[in-house]
């Protein structure tokens, strides 16, 4: 293998496995358990986050991205996938949900009319409903005259229907979001009335089980972010670490214009440099210093396109080649994925995945 730069996103499917488990405990043995892999896998990497949460209590996966769907089908996933909006409802988009079994999401009078006029042959299909976050999805309104009109296709075979809520505030929302479940459950009423069973009913994502346990869930449940960290508030946390290592250390001998300087230096300064920066995403991934030995080392200045400085003036033993971490443990020294949150002011933890670049080598820590 081609060396490249020694930059490396630990990724515990370890803990995607506990939280899998956690939510197959929380949902029952016999409610379907939909484990929704937006953006990658949350950028922890679709095919195999989706293998560890079938094999830990998942029944099915959904996602936005098409093309991640047909890697999962062409990797041998067979499990059930409901694929969200996001591909254009084409000839070639219906051609290709029916030649890989995946499950469309038909959400507006565009894309219904796309498939009732692509569509060969039988073919399960989902219709997402917005219930107030005002995005993506028939408007309930208009829902129950939309959802016969998919039944009454030849070939539409009605699998799901899904609404995604949403609450600005979780800690004061739980009016708002009963609201919204209130007017979902009316709509699966409405349909069982006029004899329509579906088999998921489905708006138990991460917020809603955080905020009400199963009490809100219908006939599947769908959650994502909670794959990732513990809903339960547990220690099982995907998101494992960050590291790369000391590309150079140089002592400053600049003794002008210190003023236009990219960081604040001063001459006999000891500065190490680190072959991560921002097109990596590292300008999202710290809390404002490293640790090598064990010990923290400020950053120096703004992180460059693929650079990162750092202050060795109190690590006199740093050496070229030393490991150097961003997020996680190395010895006693401790840089958690709260605390980079906490200094970046970024709300969520599985939000610092979505940060790290491509070019960062991903390892996986196996479950078993």
């Amino acid at each position: 293998m081609t060396p490249d730069r020694p930059n490396v996103f630990t990724i515990d499917l370890r803990a995607v496995a506990t939280c899998t488990r956690e939510i197959r405990a929380l949902l029952g043995p016999d409610l379907p358990f939909i484990a929704t892999l937006k953006a990658g896998g949350y950028g922890y990497g679709v095919l195999p986050v989706a293998r560890t949460v079938l094999r830990h209590g998942a029944d099915a996966l959904s996602m936005s991205s098409l093309r991640d769907a047909v890697a999962l089908r062409e990797a041998g996933i067979a499990a059930p996938i409901l694929v969200y909006a996001g591909a254009m409802a084409d000839a070639r988009c219906v051609a290709v949900h029916e030649a890989h079994g995946l499950i469309p999401s038909l959400h507006d009078d565009a894309s219904l009319q796309a498939f009732a006029q692509h569509l060969r042959g039988p073919c399960r299909v989902a219709v997402k409903v917005d219930v107030g976050p005002e995005r993506i999805g028939v408007p309930l309104s208009g829902a129950l005259d939309f959802i016969r009109r998919v039944q009454a296709h030849r070939h539409m075979r009605l699998f799901a229907v899904h609404a995604h809520p949403n609450v600005a505030d979780p800690q004061t929302g739980l009016d708002c979001m009963r609201w919204q479940h209130d007017r979902f459950a009316a709509l699966r009423e409405a349909l069982q009335r006029e004899g329509i069973r579906v088999p998921w009913f489905a708006m138990a994502s991460s917020k809603v089980l955080s905020m009400g346990g199963a009490s809100m869930a219908l006939s599947a449940a769908d959650p994502g972010a909670a794959l990732f960290s513990s809903l339960s508030g547990g220690p099982a946390q995907a998101f494992a670490g960050l590291r790369t290592r000391l590309l150079a250390v140089r002592t400053v001998e600049r003794t002008e214009h210190l003023a236009q300087a990219p960081f604040a230096m001063r001459p006999g300064m000891r500065v190490g440099v680190l072959p991560i920066g921002y097109a990596d995403g590292v300008h999202r991934l710290h809390a404002g210093c490293v640790l090598v030995g064990g010990q923290r080392a400020a950053l120096l200045g703004r992180p460059a396109l693929e650079y990162l400085r750092i202050d060795l003036g109190d690590l006199p033993q740093a050496r070229v080649g030393e490991e150097v971490v961003l997020i996680g443990r190395q010895g006693a020294g401790f840089i958690t994925p709260e605390e980079v949150c906490a200094f970046q002011g970024t709300a969520r933890v599985i939000d610092l995945a979505l940060q790290v670049g491509p070019a960062v080598e991903r390892e996986y820590l196996e479950a078993d």
